[in-house]
């Protein structure tokens, strides 16, 4: 297919653009920076009508990753992540459906959810079932860009995949690690996602996937979660505070909320497996191998983002 790629210099292209390469698709790049690819490039801003609907001409697929971020949030007002995060959304889908382009790949997040159930001091579990709850203008962005993937799948057929993406930010090699336990994911995975989420044909012409690394945590784990983090560690992969504390790292640190993500729904239905998980980086971690993940605080494009 010719896929367009939108925010395709962040977080979403440096995982998609090499796995949709790799299927064969031919790509077409979006951003409102200039890029170096030798892929075709649109460049514009995601909230710009006519630069959209010029990027949509003629392609087959949209994967939609222009977007502020959770770590957006300290720098940029609220106002910016509307324009972008939901305004922007809706030029896409409004764009797609003037072109004729039925199927879209949304990026949506896990923090879509918030604090499930509001109860930040017990741990839970959470399933594409669990209710709405965002808890920053990040979060209800990323919900109404569901209600317009929805909207648009009711009303103009244009059907939609959303990944509740977990964390896949560049990080140091340890935090990589222990996140893929509470809701983090290897770009590699993200990108199996959106390449199988570009095949699916979602039921009643939507359909949302938690897209994390299998924790290997369950139902089962909650309360030795909830009395001790490291020590239930310990019970499932023997080592892990030992390693931790070799490292002198502090285990508080190293936890990231109080959640394990579920992606059963991903892999019966979507077909996901992902690959890279806790075990596999404890397994690298203990021979010392930091390329088990080569994303390290990475500039996938090496150049730098205009400042705003």
């Amino acid at each position: 297919m010719r896929i367009l790629i939108t925010g395709a210099g962040g977080n979403l292209g440096r995982a998609a653009v090499p796995a949709l390469e790799r299927d064969g698709h031919e790509l077409r790049l979006f951003d409102f920076r200039s890029l170096p690819t030798e892929h075709e490039f649109v460049q514009g801003d995601v909230r710009d009508p006519v630069a959209v609907a010029r990027a949509v001409a003629g392609v087959d697929a949209v994967v939609h990753g222009a977007a502020l971020h959770g770590v957006h949030l300290a720098t940029w007002p609220p106002s910016d992540f509307w324009s972008t995060n939901a305004t922007g959304t809706f030029v896409v889908y409004e764009a797609a459906r003037a072109a004729g382009v039925r199927r879209i790949v949304l990026a949506s997040s896990m923090v879509v959810y918030g604090p499930v159930g509001g109860d930040g001091d017990r741990w839970a579990v959470v399933t594409e079932q669990s209710p709405f709850r965002p808890n920053d203008v990040y979060g209800l962005t990323k919900v109404v860009a569901e209600d317009v993937a929805r909207f648009y799948a009711d009303v103009d057929a244009v059907s939609t995949v959303a990944l509740r993406l977990g964390m896949f930010v560049p990080e140091t090699f340890e935090r990589y690690g222990f996140r893929l336990l509470f809701g983090g994911v290897d770009d590699r995975d993200v990108g199996q996602a959106v390449a199988l989420a570009l095949a699916h044909e979602p039921i009643g012409g939507f359909r949302a996937f938690n897209i994390m690394a299998d924790s290997g945590l369950t139902t089962e784990d909650l309360s030795g979660l909830d009395a001790d983090v490291l020590d239930t560690l310990d019970r499932r992969w023997v080592g892990t505070s030992e390693l931790v504390r070799e490292h002198g790292l502090d285990p508080g640190e190293l936890v990231w909320g109080r959640l394990l993500f579920s992606v059963d729904e991903a892999k019966t239905q979507l077909g996901y497996r992902p690959r890279y998980d806790f075990a596999a980086f404890l397994d690298a971690w203990r021979r010392g191998d930091a390329t088990h993940y080569p994303f390290a605080d990475e500039d996938w494009w090496g150049v730098e983002r205009p400042a705003r």
